[in-house]
């Protein structure tokens, strides 16, 4: 194989790989969104003293970013806002979580607890 060949296809492997990699943390950001948004909404359902709760969007937008990847899957810093009313108070707000997202599992790394104290 000539030098010309080489570098063409050494060229399109790397534009495979980069494209790989971009879908595979897109992938991984959307996982990790959806499970905050699960987890999010079992711990609402939970608090004894909310009346209502939502994990639409009010103050801020969902986000999450890829900070990290490993032989245990990406980790996954995730923004999502909630929002919740009980007889004293109303909130509207974001939570802060990490998730460590393999091939075939989600899984919560840490983050702060959503809700008020009853």
């Amino acid at each position: 194989m000539d030098r010309r060949a080489a570098l063409s296809l050494l060229s399109i492997l790397l534009v495979v790989a980069a494209g790989t990699v971009f879908v595979l943390d897109s992938e991984a950001r959307r996982r990790a969104i959806a499970a905050e948004e699960t987890r999010l909404g079992a711990e609402l359902a939970a608090s004894e003293c909310i009346n209502t709760y939502g994990t639409s969007t009010t103050v801020s937008d969902e986000s999450a970013s890829v900070v990290g990847r490993g032989l245990n899957g990406w980790t996954v810093r995730v923004s999502h806002p909630y929002w919740y009313n009980t007889n004293r108070s109303h909130a509207d707000t974001s939570s802060e979580s990490v998730y460590v997202v393999g091939p075939d599992s989600v899984r919560y790394a840490g983050g702060e607890s959503v809700g008020p104290t009853c």
